[in-house]
This record gives structure tokens, sequence and C-alpha cells, in this order.
């Protein structure tokens, strides 16, 4: 079995590998949110953001774990939120810091941040928690730093999720699937991630839906006709998403969770 310390190591490789992808796929959301299920889910993601933080941040601390290119610390920082940033990976950093040059970044393990106690009025971690074979350290962390009655925005993948994607991520690291990342992730209930953020000392967890559908392999059959069927698909998403049951089919959890006072 291979260990937690090496899994992390590996995302920590491979997204460094993948740095300039994410940075060239960020660079479409405004210009059209809807040109492939990737920038798809960030246009959900970003909605749901902004239902939980205020529309100015001036005065306002907030910490990105797991920062990668910095394109949410921006999006952010224009808002007047104070940023620091913390990522493992070091070419993931160095495009943040060219988007945001006046922030403060910091290298490190998402499960010891560099930062101290009480110091953060928010903390958003996107697409972190799916990499981590135990999320206990991290979430501990994250309640560590962040003031008290500070709120959390934390993602997940939910392991009931409508594409079905748990099972082609086991299938392609046991067998190396051609076209499929190898890399290993890690999926969650509602549950699981609620008793998970109690446990590290937040109140308890909402968990939402974000986007659902198996729009992915349609892209994958059909990336053409995509940006047509996600603008035509975006109005029952939106209904269906968050609703309860469904909510657990979605392709994308967002945890919203305040520390205790």
């Amino acid at each position: 079995m291979v260990s937690a310390e090496i899994q992390k190591q590996r995302a920590i490789a491979t997204h460094s590998d993948q740095a300039t992808l994410f940075v060239a796929r960020y660079e479409v959301i405004e210009q059209d949110p809807y040109q492939n299920c990737f920038v798809y889910s960030r246009k959900r993601l970003n909605e749901w953001l902004d239902k939980f933080l205020p529309t100015r941040g001036d005065g306002l601390q907030m910490l990105d774990v797991g920062c990668g290119t910095g394109y949410h610390m921006a999006r952010y920082r224009e808002r007047g939120f104070q940023l620091t940033g913390a990522d493992g990976s070091a070419e993931m950093l160095r495009q943040a810091r060219e988007v945001n040059p006046t922030v403060a970044f910091h290298q490190g393990d998402v499960d010891k941040l560099p930062l101290p106690d009480n110091a953060y009025d928010f903390i958003l971690c996107v697409e972190v928690l799916r990499y981590l074979p135990d999320i206990a350290p991290c979430l501990n962390e994250m309640a560590r730093v962040l003031k008290p009655g500070g709120l959390a925005l934390v993602t997940a993948a939910p392991v009931w999720q409508a594409n079905a994607y748990p099972l082609v991520n086991r299938l392609a690291t046991t067998f190396n699937v051609q076209g499929m990342t190898a890399l290993r992730q890690y999926f969650h209930t509602a549950g699981k991630l609620q008793r998970g953020f109690k446990a590290a000392g937040f109140n308890s967890a909402e968990v939402h839906g974000v986007y659902g559908g198996p729009m992915i392999w349609g892209e994958r059959l059909a990336p053409s006709a995509m940006p047509a069927l996600l603008k035509a698909w975006e109005p029952l998403d939106a209904l269906t998403s968050d609703a309860p049951i469904l909510r657990h089919l979605s392709n994308m959890f967002l945890v919203c969770s305040r520390k205790a006072q």
C-alpha cells in the first residue's frame, strides 16, 4: 500500500506538471464559461462561493489553502480581501505570484500549514481534499489558523456523483488507462464530511451540491457541442444540483462551516 505522504507528493508533482494547463483553463472563464466542463464547474462554484462571502472584503483576511495558480485569490483580491496563499507546488506558486504580485505565499504541506493560529476570517480550499488519503490533518490545520467564528469554504468530491468518476478513477489508477490521469483520488459522503469538520472543531457543516450531470462524458464524445449543451443544461442544473437527495449525486460538494467560537 502506498503511504499517504507518497500520495500527496504524487498529487503535487502532477499539478506542477499541469500548472500551465490550469492557467489556460481559468483564463477562459470570463470569456466563455460554457466552453467545457471544467470552466462550467468553476462558474457554478464561483456563484456558490459568492453566496457565502461578502461583496466587499476590506479589512478581512482570507487564506487560500491549495491556492494553485492563484485564480480565486485574484478574484477576491479585487474585492478588497487581504489574501494569503499556501500550496505544496513551487510551480503552481510561481504562476500564482504572476497574477498576485502583492500577496504573501507559503510553500508547504496542507497538513502542516506554516501559519499562525486564529489569523484568518475566511478559508478557501478548492479541490484539495480529493487528493488526501486522510482529510483530518488538513481540517485540523484549517481550524487552527481560522479565527473563532471564521468561515471555511471547502470543496470535496462526492462518492455517488452522477458522472461515475470515482469508479473511473479507480480503474484508471489500477490499470493505467490511456488518456486518464493515473493519480489516485478520494471521495466522500456528505455525512463523512460533516463528521470530519465537527471533529476538527467546526460547528455543524452545511454540504451543498455545486453542479451535476454526466456532462464530462458528452465532452469526450462531442467537445464542440458542449457550449450549447451546458448553457441549455444550466437552468435545470441550478434547480436540482443542491436539491435534497440529488445533491449527493452532484459532481462537487461545497462544505460551508464555521469554526466554533
